[in-house]
């Protein structure tokens, strides 16, 4: 067997979910046929490459160094493929410029206007759940901006020579519940009366915030349970309009039919959003900046009960570029 991209981009997956089953998620395949895949890939190394355990899967020793390969060639395959994009209007290669981003409501606005960052150059975007994969992107050359969300208290350790920005130092997060929640008409929710709710949770997030989330839970006297993971926000959407369940979200989330968001008192919960840029890539992030600052306006605006928390709250407002 000829080992491929596919195979390469098979074992990132479980490796990043540690999980099988996360790991399909990611690649937009059935758990059997990740499974039968990795078998095929650990007979033609001779090894297991990965330990089941009852939370999911560990790397072997050789695992590891697999893994750790195969990503390189990953970051090698993706910065070729980005670095040689052709101008189908003149024939010739140009500048690329290489974004990552955490999916958010403000990078749904932002969308339009990616091409205005660098206009002599080819924006190329890519999405990822967790933020290590983009800090670990922009390390690699792979990417040359970010847009990255952390837990407020958990600052992010960046490479050297990665530059940062605050944009927003600390955004709170909202829960999502059913219209027909008692609570959903409440201005504001203390986190430990969910104490008896079944959340949502993301098999996708790879990063601090599921253990951030459950320390925020433990303060509030309990622990959250846990009965449905998906990383769709459609399903997440049905699950929580239908009273299955409750989610949390993004404060600039747009209100929907049957569904509330509402702060959560003292804002337990809460996330600074930064900009990252590798040397070279300045005047991109600076305009990036500026579009970010003027999107995340509109969208506060857009949500009453945000807009309220904002009033009280104005240390916590896009912070613009230093010239």
């Amino acid at each position: 067997m000829d080992l491929g991209p596919q195979h390469l981009r098979m074992l990132d997956a479980i490796a990043a979910g540690e999980s099988i089953s996360r790991g399909a998620v990611r690649l937009g395949l059935s758990q059997p046929a990740v499974s039968a895949m990795l078998s095929r890939v650990e007979q033609h190394f001779g090894a297991r490459l990965f330990t089941r355990t009852a939370a999911g899967v560990v790397p072997t020793a050789i695992g590891a160094e697999v893994v750790a390969r195969a990503r390189a060639i990953l970051f090698g395959l993706d910065d070729l493929t980005a670095a040689l994009v052709p101008d189908p209007r003149e024939g010739r290669t140009r500048k690329v410029l290489r974004v990552g981003a955490q999916p958010s409501p403000a990078l749904n606005l932002l969308a339009p206007e990616l091409g205005s960052l660098l206009p002599s150059a080819k924006v190329w975007l890519r999405v990822d759940h967790g933020q290590p994969r983009i800090v670990s992107l922009l390390e690699s050359g792979a990417l040359d901006v970010g847009i990255v969300q952390e837990p407020v208290g958990s600052p992010l350790t960046l490479p050297a020579g990665v530059g940062r920005h605050v944009l927003i130092p600390r955004e709170p997060v909202f829960v999502g519940l059913s219209a027909q929640d008692p609570l959903a008409t409440r201005a504001e929710i203390a986190l430990g009366e969910l104490s008896a709710n079944e959340w949502i949770d993301d098999p996708l997030e790879e990063g601090a915030w599921p253990s951030y989330f459950r320390r925020a839970c433990a303060s509030a006297g309990f622990q959250p349970q846990v009965s449905f993971w998906t990383g769709d926000w459609h399903l997440a959407r049905t699950l929580v309009r239908s009273g299955q369940a409750i989610g949390l979200y993004h404060p600039t989330s747009r209100p929907l039919d049957g569904l509330a968001l509402v702060p959560l008192r003292d804002a337990p919960l809460a996330q600074r959003i930064s900009v990252l840029w590798r040397a070279g890539a300045d005047r991109a992030a600076r305009r990036l900046i500026g579009a970010l600052v003027h999107v995340y306006a509109e969208l506060a605006d857009a949500n009453p009960a945000y807009a309220r928390w904002w009033t009280r709250n104005a240390d916590a407002r896009p912070v613009p570029a230093r010239p």
